[in-house]
């Protein structure tokens, strides 16, 4: 599988815009069915290699699909996105 094109730059830029606030984290489980939770533990760690870090409670339902999941999205909500979050 190819990687998409990086920019290091777009990243952080998008970074910056995101001082604060509460993410939506999706991901699919075993059986191909979406997992999502709400995360307002968002935060960067690095630029190289692109890295971001939130936290999931360790008796999270959705945790093992998080666990066993190759990848993962991070949707970052507007304030006009509050009912998502609910």
């Amino acid at each position: 599988m190819t990687q998409p094109e990086f920019d290091p730059r777009d990243f952080r830029n998008a970074l910056g815009k995101f001082p604060t606030g509460v993410t939506i984290i999706t991901t699919k489980n075993e059986m191909g069915e979406l997992i999502g939770m709400t995360a307002s533990s968002f935060n960067t760690v690095s630029l190289n290699p692109p890295l971001v870090l939130w936290s999931i409670d360790k008796s999270a339902r959705s945790l093992p699909s998080f666990g066993e999941g190759h990848h993962f999205a991070v949707h970052v909500l507007s304030e006009h996105q509050q009912d998502l979050s609910n």
